[in-house]
């Protein structure tokens, strides 16, 4: 108690002396060092009361202000702009009712002018999106900084400048590479402010707490200001490789999460953004959508990381876990690009599956043939999986055009009846009928397994099998069907009841039966 009652005394003192007033603020140095003090014992709930009232919080932002006016004057001047920052920040980690003061006392003008300036450093930059993440709490904060502060503008110019530095690009690197923290962490920081205010503008336009991913998207009437946003986030999550442990950068992440918020076909300047000026996959013009192809390209590596051709279901269960919260952002966004653009879809549906392994692998089982099909249907398969799964089976129903038919019929009912009734999509009724409508140039297809249908085969396993395993098949499938009726995933009659009722099992008894 003792301790606690000195360093609140402690507290009010310096707040006194060096941050309400300037009566000891005889140098830089002096300030950063009682700053410094402050943001110890801000950290400690018990001393936070000291640091939160909006008179604090205001004289704190108006100091961060004015050391960073003089950041270039001296270098503890810039550590007393990071520390009053960080107390700032620790203040609205500490207690959420500090959030709304924030704004109140004009903090998000304090972060959109030092954001903006060319003398600001990384440490600086990434506790001004601190800041502003934590401080982002209505969905009148977010209009407020949309319409009238254009701060979507504003991060997407400080999260290129660190994308540059991050590719070479910049030539004022060693200015910029001062602080605590990479250009990536500052990319990631600045973006999740970004994604805040996508999601909160989103809810403030649609009136719901939350929303379908494919269905809200940021009004067209502000899209405009958020188009540098979308571009330098779709520049960032194709710049930045997977790291050597096979996960996207954290920057990455934010990247995607932010295109989520937006169609790719309205307005046309987005659309434009997404394929400049030509159709899909036309000669010259395959090459213009690089955002597409190198989003692909991601996608298949991180799916080859969850998913090996060795893969036990286990391991890739296990995998799901880790790689869902940034896998399924990357399916997301395919799937958005996938549904509203045909020849999109024409190019990633022969991407994953190559016209000339459509033929010759019709004899396997889909999740066992090569290639990326076979992979994302054991994915689509894990029922512990998410989002992730579901993800998967909508994107490859978007690929079959929302055939549902074709859609069974390339991944087979048995590894899609969980999505589909997760989905509550039902079982086309001529669906069971394609093996005996195929054409004489057709290969038929079991629409249960997804694999060619061979009656041969079939007949020669069926002969060859004895009398106890013919019933031990059919008590099986007995329990199989009454299992699937009860849990309401098909309702039919069990054929083997109906057999059994009908008295054909007993007949076929009575002419093998050799007894006496």
């Amino acid at each position: 108690m003792g301790e606690h009652w000195h360093q609140s005394e402690c507290t009010k003192v310096l707040m006194d002396r060096f941050v309400y007033n300037d009566s000891d603020r005889r140098s830089d140095k002096a300030t950063s060092l009682a700053l410094g003090i402050l943001k110890i014992f801000g950290r400690q709930i018990n001393n936070s009361l000291e640091l939160t009232s909006s008179k604090a919080i205001g004289a704190l932002l108006e100091l961060a202000k004015q050391m960073f006016q003089k950041t270039t004057e001296s270098k503890a001047s810039v550590n007393s702009c990071e520390e009053a920052l960080t107390c700032v920040a620790n203040s609205m980690l500490q207690r959420d009712d500090c959030r709304p003061r924030f704004s109140q006392c004009g903090g998000f003008e304090v972060i959109a002018e030092i954001i903006q300036s060319e003398k600001i450093t990384s440490t600086i930059a990434f506790l001004c999106g601190r800041c502003l993440l934590l401080a982002l709490v209505s969905n009148e904060d977010a209009r407020y900084l949309v319409e009238e502060l254009d701060m979507p503008v504003i991060l997407a110019h400080a999260v290129r400048m660190y994308l540059d530095c991050e590719t070479g690009r910049n030539d004022d690197k060693q200015r910029l590479s001062e602080g605590r923290f990479s250009y990536q962490q500052v990319m990631a920081e600045l973006l999740k402010a970004g994604m805040s205010l996508c999601v909160l503008l989103q809810r403030s336009t649609s009136g719901t707490a939350a929303g379908n991913t494919l269905d809200d998207s940021i009004p067209e009437k502000h899209v405009a200001k958020f188009l540098e946003l979308l571009r330098v986030s779709l520049d960032v999550a194709c710049a930045l490789p997977i790291t050597s442990q096979g996960h996207l950068t954290d920057a990455s992440k934010q990247a995607f999460s932010i295109a989520l918020n937006f169609s790719t076909k309205r307005p046309k300047a987005v659309e434009d953004m997404w394929l400049p000026g030509a159709k899909v996959g036309n000669g010259d013009n395959a090459g213009k959508c690089d955002y597409v192809y190198r989003i692909y390209s991601l996608f298949e590596q991180l799916i080859a990381h969850v998913v090996s051709d060795d893969s036990r279901n286990a391991d890739i269960a296990d995998l799901v876990g880790q790689y869902q919260a940034e896998l399924t952002p990357v399916t997301l966004v395919l799937l958005r690009l996938v549904a509203e653009h045909l020849e999109i879809r024409k190019q990633i549906l022969c991407r994953v599956y190559p016209e000339d392994t459509r033929t010759v692998e019709v004899e396997k089982l889909p999740e066992e043939r090569s290639g990326i099909s076979a992979k994302l249907v054991r994915l689509l398969r894990i029922p512990q999986g998410g989002m992730l799964p579901g993800a998967v089976g909508d994107l490859l129903l978007a690929l079959m055009s929302q055939d549902v038919k074709q859609f069974i019929m390339a991944v087979g009912y048995g590894n899609a009846a969980g999505y589909m009734l997760a989905r509550g999509i039902d079982i086309p009724e001529d669906v069971l009928q394609q093996v005996a409508g195929a054409g004489a140039d057709q290969v038929p297809v079991d629409p249960v397994t997804g694999r060619a249908f061979d009656q041969e085969a079939v007949d020669r396993e069926l002969a060859a099998m004895t009398d106890e395993e013919k019933e031990r098949e059919a008590e099986r499938l007995f329990v199989l069907f009454e299992r699937l009726n009860k849990t309401g995933i098909i309702k039919v009659e069990n054929p083997v009841r109906m057999a059994t009722q009908s008295g054909r099992f007993e007949e076929e008894l009575s002419d093998t039966d050799d007894r006496p």
